[in-house]
């Protein structure tokens, strides 16, 4: 634990990865600024996100116009320096049944003595997703919702992201999914230290409908330990729970 604390406290950062930027001043600029305009174009960047929509676009000319629906900044205490989670959160082509896309830029800053900011590394928490991808029970508003939970150092927090997706057009059957992960701090990038799915349902032409759900459990010291319980609806018990410890030697979680 001394060590862990000890690593969190020396928190450097790369010089490509520091950002001249008041987050106050972006936030405004982000809301100001026109669907698919040059200023939009320059906010994105200033924060090194990437543009709006992705990699994965959709080929139609509503695409060009992202819309910003909001713009998050949570006080996370993912490293004990005052560090934010940025999120900006887009719709594209809204009201297209095909094309409607949803877009989440998301990124860990953390203040530096000189006044910048330095955007972590790693894992990168943004997505794009259809809206039609989505789960055919009780959909979220967001492809991925974020929260912080204290699990693996006292006083520090992981980011825990919910995902979910799914279809619900299809005449041969539907399904719905949702899964959860946790990413950690680790030095000037952010980790990926687990993962499982939370829900999944197939629903078959027939009307068949078959569901399993995971439960998750936590130990009560930290590191915190998981167990992890699938229970298949109709089923006459769930199966025996999966044990998960957190191995600092490769930072991650690994079955016991």
């Amino acid at each position: 634990m001394i060590a862990t604390l000890a690593l969190l406290a020396a928190f450097t950062c790369p010089e490509d990865q520091k950002l001249r930027l008041d987050l106050k001043e972006w936030k405004a600029a982000m809301r100001a600024a026109q669907p698919g305009s040059d200023e939009q174009h320059f906010a994105l960047a200033a924060l090194r996100f990437q543009s709006v929509p992705g990699d994965n676009a959709p080929d139609a000319e509503c695409a060009d116009r992202p819309v910003l629906e909001g713009v998050d900044l949570f006080e996370a205490n993912l490293t004990g320096q005052k560090d934010k989670v940025v999120q900006a959160r887009f719709r594209v082509c809204k009201g297209d049944k095909q094309n409607e896309t949803q877009a989440l830029r998301i990124a860990v800053v953390v203040p530096l003595a000189d006044g910048r900011l330095c955007k972590l590394a790693g894992e990168d928490l943004s997505i794009d997703q259809r809206a039609s991808d989505r789960p055919c029970e009780k959909p979220g508003k967001l492809p991925r919702a974020l929260d912080f939970v204290e699990l693996t150092a006292k006083g520090r927090k992981v980011v825990q992201t919910t995902d979910q997706g799914g279809s619900c057009d299809d005449p041969a059957g539907t399904t719905s999914s949702v899964k959860t992960a946790f990413f950690e701090p680790q030095g000037a990038e952010l980790k990926k230290i687990f993962e499982t799915p939370l829900y999944d349902s197939t629903t078959q032409a027939q009307g068949r409908q078959l569901v399993a759900k995971w439960k998750l459990s936590f130990g009560p010291a930290l590191p915190k330990e998981i167990a992890v319980q699938r229970c298949v609806e109709g089923a006459s018990q769930c199966e025996e729970p999966d044990a998960y410890m957190y191995a600092r030697a490769g930072g991650k979680y690994v079955r016991k």
